[in-house]
């Protein structure tokens, strides 16, 4: 564990390419495409595993992003199940 993420509190978690699948596929809203296209956008940090840090921005930037297809409440409801991972 590393002295940010002792800092942090996140204890070293990182979340998989596998469980990001998994933790996706709990949310219903969320249709096979959009689940693909927010898996693509959490694919940039997928090397080692998705920090807390790094999930929070990404959930930030889907926020941010009005051009795709996710809605608020889809986007809350990811958020959500995503940071639960890091508790």
């Amino acid at each position: 564990m590393g002295i940010l993420d002792f800092l942090s509190g996140t204890g070293g978690k990182h979340l998989s390419k596998e469980k990001l699948d998994a933790l996706l596929r709990q949310i219903s809203a969320l249709s096979p495409e959009e689940r693909e296209y927010v898996k693509a956008v959490f694919g940039r940090y997928l090397s080692e595993g998705i920090s807390k840090e790094e999930a929070a921005r990404v959930i930030r930037d889907l926020k941010l992003n009005a051009s795709d297809n996710l809605d608020a409440g889809e986007v809350e409801k990811i958020k959500l199940k995503i940071l639960s991972f890091f508790v």
